[in-house]
C-alpha cells in the first residue's frame, strides 16, 4: 500500500534521523531488496514530486492521485534499476512521466483527452498579446487539436521543465525528434490562437 504523505510514512515506519537509508543510493538498494523502512523512505522523499508531475499533466485531481499511486508503485518496482548515476528525484520523475502518459492514453481511449490547467495557463501566457482575450476553454481546444506527440513534448518541456534529452528518454525518441515536435507544435498553437483573434 502506498502511504499518502511523508509524515504518515515516518509515523508508520518510525524512520530515525540517523538511519543510513537516508543516503539515496543505499536507501534505494535496500528498498529493492524488500526493506520496508527503505521503501517508506523512498515514498516520503519522492511522493510530493510524483504528485506535482501527475497534477500538471492531469486535469482531474482524482485522476492525478490515481496516476501518482501507479507511478509510485512503478518507482518502487524499478528500484533495482537505479544505479545512482542521476539524482534520485530526476530518475523518479522520468518513471512518473512515463507512467502518467500511459495512464493518460488509457483514459483517452474511454473519456477523451485531458490536460492539466498548469499547461493551459502556460500556453495562454505564451500566446501573442493580441490573443489575450482567448479563454481557458479556447486554449484547451487548441492544445487538444495538436497531435499527441507534439502536445506531450510541449507539456514536458514548457510546463514541467524537462530538457530535450530527458524528454527523448521518456518518450523513447531522438532529441532531434523532440525538438521538431516542440517547434512544430508551438508554431501550430500560436497560429491557432492568432487566427482566432483575426477580424
Amino acid at each position: 500500500m502506498i502511504i499518502d504523505d511523508a509524515a504518515a510514512a515516518s509515523r508508520v515506519f518510525s524512520i530515525p534521523e540517523d538511519d543510513p537509508s537516508r543516503d539515496s543510493y543505499e536507501a534505494v538498494r535496500r528498498a529493492a531488496a524488500g526493506d520496508r523502512d527503505a521503501q517508506a523512505w523512498m515514498v516520503s522523499m519522492l511522493l510530493p514530486g510524483v504528485r506535482r508531475v501527475a497534477r500538471a499533466l492531469l486535469r482531474s485531481a482524482a485522476d492525478a492521485d490515481d496516476a501518482a499511486q501507479l507511478a509510485m508503485l512503478a518507482i518502487l518496482r524499478s528500484a533495482g534499476t537505479y544505479r545512482g548515476e542521476a539524482q534520485l528525484e530526476a530518475w523518479a520523475r522520468r518513471i512518473t512521466a512515463r507512467t502518467v502518459f500511459k495512464y493518460l492514453r488509457a483514459r483517452r481511449q474511454h473519456e477523451g483527452r485531458v490536460l492539466g490547467d498548469d499547461v493551459l495557463e502556460w500556453a495562454a501566457a505564451t500566446a501573442p498579446a493580441s490573443s489575450s482575450e482567448a479563454s481557458g476553454h479556447d486554449v484547451r481546444a487548441y492544445l487538444d487539436a495538436l497531435p499527441e506527440p507534439q502536445r506531450e513534448a510541449i507539456t514536458l518541456h514548457h510546463a514541467l521543465g524537462y530538457t530535450v534529452e530527458e524528454i527523448a528518454e521518456i518518450t523513447e525518441v531522438s532529441p532531434n525528434t523532440v525538438k521538431s515536435r516542440i517547434r512544430v507544435g508551438m508554431a501550430s498553437l500560436r497560429q491557432r490562437i492568432v487566427r482566432r483573434n483575426e477580424p
